[in-house]
């Protein structure tokens, strides 16, 4: 078993590290929707007893991530898409007031600037065709920023609770590159929303940029079939 972002952090005890390393390989996908988890594999490659393995499993299956099965062992849970309905649910809702908030907020100028540098980056990543993982960092940074701007990090950190499932899709597409120009320039959108105070743009940019995997989700069915529950 080879996993990534493996060194243990100075401030990690074993159960913080393991459930870490664990959920970031789900999460980039490294440890594949539907995938065995392996406690023994596990061990050796982390080089931790079992107990600890088996609290991460635990908590990781009150998150969704992780199927458990008596008799059968432990899986990566397949996308399921109902989850991604709520998470997109959540997230639009969510988005559509703080671009409210942002569009009748005099003093959005700092935010705009912090939005026009990530943009920035992500126009390096298209034109060089470089790490499409980081551009999907990039994507999610972006959002965050926005609602780090208004003191809503609690809430962003909600959402990403509960839009695993959801995120792992997107990573998917991000990978596939099918929508990462649409991606880019519904950003700029955003950015251009909130400059120029378009009030009635809102919810149609938020409703689309965040539902626009649906284009393509019969495609990724179909490649992937072994990932969707």
């Amino acid at each position: 078993m080879l996993l990534e972002n493996t060194t243990k952090r100075k401030t990690e005890n074993n159960r913080e590290y393991i459930y870490r390393v664990i959920k970031d390989n789900i999460m980039t996908l490294k440890l594949k929707p539907g995938e065995c988890i392996s406690e023994v594999e596990l061990g050796n490659c982390l080089n931790v007893s079992r107990t600890p393995i088996r609290e991460a499993i635990v908590r990781l299956s009150e998150e969704k991530l992780i199927d458990v099965f008596p008799q059968k062992g432990s899986f990566v849970s397949k996308i399921n898409l109902g989850l991604v309905e709520e998470a997109v649910f959540l997230r639009i809702l969510c988005e559509k007031k703080l671009l409210e908030i942002a569009c009748n907020d005099p003093n959005s100028q700092e935010l705009i600037k912090e939005l026009e540098k990530n943009i920035a980056y992500q126009k390096i990543i298209i034109d060089f065709d470089e790490d499409h993982h980081k551009f999907f960092d990039l994507d999610n940074q972006f959002h965050s920023l926005i609602f780090e701007y208004y003191n809503k990090n609690n809430i962003w950190k909600s959402v990403k609770r509960l839009a695993t499932h959801y995120d792992r899709l997107r990573l998917i597409d991000a990978l596939e590159i099918t929508n990462t120009p649409k991606i880019f320039e519904q950003h700029i959108e955003i950015i251009d929303t909130i400059k120029n105070k378009k009030l009635d743009q809102i919810d149609s940019l938020v409703s689309s940029h965040l539902s626009k995997f649906k284009d393509v989700i019969t495609k990724y069915i179909e490649k992937y079939p072994e990932y969707f529950s």
